[in-house]
């Protein structure tokens, strides 16, 4: 007799356990930062873990996700600055901008993709930043999603604070990924910032916006939340990941950046 190894995989059914054990609840709303290599083998791959998410948080849940996306900026393969000015005018003319249907997130990964294009699945009007959600009064959320500072008080990421049993989850994936914290530091006085330049129904515009923190401060920030917040901590199929109140990590956040950022200032 031929004696084959045991395989570990998810199903649908036992994603929804684990979701449950890690304290998800009907009710729900949860902002997901998810990595799918992260669960190991899932029957039904990404398909299956949105379904079981929406098993998990029911009717009157929420679920959003990250719809970032990259058709409303300047190609990052093209140099403008070596280029003369009738390529570059070429290039800015052909650069399609975004649409709310058709643009992808596929650098969110294939769970946000795939969460994008799902049935009932709305997305917020932002050309670069955008939020896609499914749920109890998802488009209170999404609507009326400010071009500056797009992640902040008048976005769907600033909007989700007050939402009660407001969650995120980091599926498998660290805290750089965690979009709230660019909420968090859009509260700060001494902000790190930037311009955000894109195209959206054939014009260009340049806004302000928090900067791209590049891993030197958000890591810093997610390790004192370690230490204090109230995180779940859990695997779902065989990924490590955290769960925890939206709202707090944001208001814990504002206050860690703010002596953070204070520290850079006074040392630069």
């Amino acid at each position: 007799m031929t004696s084959h190894p045991d395989i570990s995989f998810s199903t649908r059914e036992s994603l929804l356990r684990d979701f449950k054990r890690l304290g998800l609840h009907a009710g729900d709303g949860v902002f997901v930062h998810a990595s799918m290599k992260s669960l190991g083998p899932v029957v039904g791959g990404p398909r299956t873990v949105v379904s079981a998410l929406i098993d998990a948080v029911g009717e009157d849940g929420l679920i959003a996700m990250p719809g970032f996306s990259t058709d409303a900026y300047m190609p990052d393969w093209f140099d403008a600055e070596s280029a003369d000015a009738a390529t570059v005018a070429r290039v800015r003319d052909a650069v399609p901008g975004h649409d709310t249907t058709l643009t992808p997130c596929r650098e969110m990964g294939v769970i946000a993709e795939t969460f994008r294009t799902w049935p009932g699945t709305e997305r917020s009007a932002h050309p670069c930043v955008s939020v896609a959600a499914r749920g109890l009064d998802s488009a209170a959320y999404l609507d009326d999603h400010s071009l500056a500072w797009a992640c902040g008080p008048d976005s769907p990421m600033g909007r989700f604070c007050a939402r009660p049993n407001m969650k995120i989850m980091l599926l498998g994936v660290g805290w750089t990924r965690c979009s709230a914290l660019h909420t968090a530091e859009t509260l700060v006085a001494e902000r790190r910032t930037k311009r955000r330049v894109f195209k959206q129904d054939g014009a260009w515009h340049d806004t302000p916006d928090v900067a791209d923190d590049k891993g030197r401060l958000f890591p810093l920030v997610g390790q004192s939340f370690d230490e204090v917040g109230s995180i779940q901590r859990g695997t779902i199929g065989q990924a490590d990941t955290r769960l925890f109140p939206y709202a707090d990590l944001v208001t814990f956040a504002a206050n860690e950046l703010e002596t953070l950022l204070k520290t850079v200032h006074s040392s630069a």
